[in-house]
C-alpha cells in the first residue's frame, strides 16, 4: 500500500519495494502468483519475503482501506510485531 507511514517504515528499514505491472498480459507474473497460492491470480496481492526467510513469504490481498494490514506484516518480516495487533497476515505456509 502506498501510505506514508509504509513508504518510511520500508525506508527506515532498508525494505526493497517491487512492484509488478499486470496492466498487460504477463506469464511471469501470472507464475509466480500461482506460486504464492493466488491460483486465481487475482490483483491487488502483496508478497513480503521476510529476510532470511526468503522461502517463507508472508502473502496478502485485496483492498485495504488503511495500512493496517500491510504495516502488520512488514513489522512481522523485519522482527518488529507489535504485541497488539491483531494477526491478520497470513505467511503463506499457512501461519499467522
Amino acid at each position: 500500500m502506498d501510505a506514508d507511514v509504509t513508504r518510511t517504515f520500508i525506508t527506515n528499514n532498508n525494505i526493497v519495494a517491487i512492484k509488478a505491472d499486470k496492466t498487460k498480459d504477463s506469464p511471469d507474473i501470472d507464475a509466480l502468483l500461482v506460486k504464492l497460492g493466488n491460483h486465481a491470480k487475482a490483483i491487488p496481492f502483496y508478497a513480503i519475503y521476510p529476510a532470511g526467510k526468503p522461502d517463507k513469504p508472508i502473502v496478502l490481498d485485496g483492498v485495504f482501506g488503511s495500512p493496517d494490514r500491510v504495516m502488520e506484516a512488514l513489522r512481522q518480516a523485519v522482527g518488529k510485531t507489535s504485541t497488539a495487533a491483531a494477526p491478520t497476515a497470513k505467511s503463506q505456509d499457512g501461519g499467522t
